[in-house]
């Protein structure tokens, strides 16, 4: 985490499959610089979209947002689809 913060890094979260480093798309290229020249491993780098805001669902309307969120993904226009759904634990 000391390491992550260092580099440059706005947050860092410990996860069940592992850990993620969090900065600004702009400080993303030096701080993932920076980890990897500090001999840190990683799954994936990259910038993607996280929501402000979330919206917890309902078990009923959470079956209706995956369908529309699998539907999206398998459109061939669709690059990546971003949700700000927060889906029950089941």
């Amino acid at each position: 985490m000391e390491l992550a913060l260092e580099a440059g890094a706005e947050d860092f979260k410990a996860e069940p499959q592992g850990y993620e480093v969090i900065t600004t798309p702009g400080n993303f290229e030096a701080v993932h610089k920076q980890m990897e020249a500090r001999g840190i491993k990683y799954d994936a780098a990259e910038v993607t979209a996280l929501p402000e805001l979330t919206v917890p669902l309902t078990a009923e309307h959470a079956v209706g947002v995956n369908r529309l969120i699998e539907a999206l993904e398998e459109h061939d226009d669709v690059k990546e689809v971003f949700s700000n759904a927060e889906f029950p634990n089941e």
